[in-house]
C-alpha cells in the first residue's frame, strides 16, 4: 500500500487530502502516467490526516497527483487570489470611507468645540455674578449658624459632662458594691474558692483553667472574675461570684457559667440569673459568716 505521497485535492474545503492506493494501481498509474509529480502551491502545504483517532498536522511541498487535481488547486489559487484581491479593494474603500468619516468628525467637533466655548464664557460670567451673590447671602448665614453652633456646642458639653459625672457616679456606687460583694472574704478564702474552680472544671468537664493570681474584677460581668480554660484560644469557661446587686446592668452574663462559693451565694445568685446557670461550689457557709 502507499499511504504516503499520494493525494487528491478538495476544491470545496481547498485541502489536499493524503490517499491510499495498492503500490501495483500505484506503479501503473505512474507509468501510464495517470500519476505525476507536482508541486504543492505555499498555501496548501497544511495537510491534515487522523491518525489514531487523533487529528495530526502533516506538510508537504510536492504530491505525486492526477492532473485534475492540479487544475483544482490552479482553479482554486485564482479564487483565492480573486477572493483576497477583493478584500484588499475593500479594505481600501472601508479606509477612505473611515478617513473621510474621521475629517467629518474632526469638523464637527472643532466647531462644537468653538461653540462651547463661548457658552462656556457666558456662564462663566453668570456663574461669577451668582458666586458674588451667594457670597453675600453666605456670609449671614455663616453668622447666624455660627451662632446656633456655638449655643449646640455649649449644649452638648453640658450635656456630656452630666452624662459623665452620671457614669462616674455609678461606676463608683457599682465598684463599691462589688468591693462589699467581694469584701465578705478573707484572701485566703478567695484562694481556697478559686482552686475549687479549677478542680470543678477538670472533674465535670475534664479541662484546665487558669487561676488568676490577682483575681480582677471585670464590668461586662457584674465585678465577676472570669475565668479561661487553658488552651490556645483561652476559651471562656465560666464567671466566679458575679455581684447579684450588678446583674441587671450585664444581659449577657445569663448566658454564663456562673460559679458562686456556696448554696447561700447561689440562693443570692438565683433571684436574677436562670438557676440552671448556676453551680456552687459547696464550701463551708460557716467561714463565709465568720468573715462577715
Amino acid at each position: 500500500m502507499v499511504d504516503d505521497g499520494l493525494a487528491g485535492f478538495v476544491y470545496r474545503s481547498g485541502r489536499w487530502k493524503f490517499q491510499e492506493e495498492p503500490l501495483e494501481r500505484f506503479v501503473r498509474w505512474a507509468l501510464e502516467e495517470q500519476l505525476v509529480s507536482a508541486e504543492v502551491l505555499p498555501r496548501y502545504r497544511r495537510v491534515y490526516l487522523v491518525v489514531d483517532g487523533e487529528q495530526r498536522r502533516f506538510r508537504r511541498d510536492r504530491w505525486w497527483t492526477s492532473q485534475k487535481s492540479i487544475a483544482d488547486q490552479g482553479r482554486h489559487e485564482v479564487m483565492r487570489q480573486r477572493q483576497d484581491a477583493a478584500r484588499v479593494e475593500r479594505e481600501a474603500r472601508q479606509k477612505e470611507q473611515e478617513e473621510a468619516a474621521e475629517r467629518r468628525r474632526r469638523e464637527v467637533e472643532e466647531q462644537e468645540r468653538a461653540r462651547k466655548a463661548e457658552e462656556a464664557e457666558r456662564r462663566r460670567l453668570e456663574r461669577e455674578e451668582e458666586a458674588r451673590l451667594r457670597l453675600e447671602e453666605a456670609r449671614r448665614r455663616w453668622a447666624e449658624e455660627a451662632e446656633r453652633r456655638g449655643r449646640e456646642r455649649a449644649e452638648r458639653e453640658a450635656r456630656l459632662a452630666r452624662e459623665q459625672a452620671k457614669r462616674e457616679e455609678q461606676e463608683r456606687q457599682d465598684l463599691e458594691t462589688a468591693r462589699a460583694w467581694w469584701g465578705r472574704l478573707s484572701p485566703q478564702q478567695q484562694t481556697e474558692l478559686f482552686t475549687a474552680v479549677a478542680e470543678y472544671a477538670w472533674r465535670e468537664s475534664s479541662v484546665r483553667v487558669g487561676v488568676p493570681e490577682k483575681p480582677m474584677m471585670w464590668p461586662q460581668y457584674a465585678r465577676g472574675v472570669p475565668v479561661h480554660v487553658a488552651d490556645k484560644r483561652r476559651t471562656l469557661y465560666g464567671i466566679v461570684r458575679p455581684s447579684p446587686d450588678l446583674v441587671a446592668a450585664c444581659p449577657t452574663l445569663a448566658e454564663e457559667l456562673v460559679l458562686a462559693r456556696n448554696a447561700h451565694e447561689a440562693r443570692e445568685l438565683a433571684a436574677v440569673l436562670p438557676q440552671g446557670r448556676i453551680v456552687h461550689l459547696y464550701l463551708p457557709e460557716h467561714e463565709q459568716l465568720t468573715v462577715c
